[in-house]
């Protein structure tokens, strides 16, 4: 079907032979399931048009159409044409002069996208366009990390349902003043979550987590702090040093991530999309 290695760590699958362009969705539902048994691919050296990265995304499901009414610069954080389901990440002022999204050059610390929403999608599209080499963005693995816990911890958890924050306590263009420091009341989803292929793990973007239900946000931090410090371990991470025509596709409910700093943010230009699964039985494994 697809050939695939595993990367050192044990869980990051890499695909480096094969061409997008060519992809049905039979192949499509092939890596579906990669990333939802292993949250994290890599597919090396394509060279995708944007009606390529389109055709693509809509063999997957629902792709998300970026749009907040708060914000009128919104807009033109998309890729023209693409109807809001493309985002530029990138620096670069455009011809409106607004930059894409997180596009200031310090780093962008652990994160999932709008955890805060029920609706939001589970799969990351991130597609290297040009001007990449030399940045690095990280993401961990919160099957493996929940895997790894004892049976006491495991219930634990299964009993910490979070409020959720709006946004990061940084200089990101992708929060506006509408969810900057907002938290969702009526949405506390539990932090152990069971995806499409049966894998259960922890959603736990900590940096986005103001309080856990019953709990105060003094005594939440404690709780957070070791379970930030427990999940980022080493052997749960995965650090990709970007070349153009990386494509980078990653599940943000049983991982999060992280971008490093770089000072050439304003020449480097990355797309992402974020869609579903597409329908198919999971269950049979890759």
């Amino acid at each position: 079907m697809v050939n695939y290695k595993l990367d050192d760590n044990g869980w990051t699958v890499i695909i480096e032979d094969f061409d997008l362009r060519d992809a049905t969705q039979e192949h499509i539902n092939f890596i579906a399931k990669l990333i939802s048994k292993h949250t994290c691919i890599v597919i090396k050296n394509q060279t995708l048009s944007l009606e390529d990265e389109l055709r693509l995304i809509h063999l997957f499901k629902d792709p998300e159409e970026f749009y907040e009414e708060s914000d009128p610069d919104y807009m033109h954080y998309h890729v023209p044409g693409t109807n809001g389901k493309i985002t530029r990440v990138t620096g670069a002022l455009n011809e409106h002069g607004v930059e894409g999204i997180a596009g200031f050059e310090d780093e962008m610390v652990w994160h999932c996208n709008h955890p805060y929403r029920k609706d939001r999608r589970p799969i990351v599209w991130l597609y290297g366009v040009y001007g990449t080499e030399g940045s690095r963005t990280s993401w961990n693995n919160n099957v493996y990390s929940y895997q790894d816990m004892d049976d006491d911890k495991k219930e634990f958890c299964k009993g910490l349902h979070a409020y959720m924050k709006g946004g990061l306590d940084q200089n990101d263009s992708d929060q506006t003043d509408k969810t900057k420091g907002y938290v969702k009341e009526d949405y506390t989803p539990c932090i152990v979550h069971t995806n499409n292929a049966g894998q259960t793990g922890l959603f736990f973007p900590f940096l986005q987590i103001e309080r856990f239900k019953g709990m105060t946000v003094e005594e939440s931090r404690p709780i957070i702090d070791e379970l930030a410090e427990y999940t980022t371990q080493e052997k749960y991470c995965y650090h990709h040093d970007w070349q153009d025509g990386d494509l980078i596709l990653s599940e943000q409910w049983l991982g999060i991530h992280k971008r490093w700093k770089f000072a050439n943010i304003k020449n480097r230009l990355l797309h992402r999309a974020v869609f579903d699964f597409p329908e198919q039985d999971y269950t049979d494994g890759v």
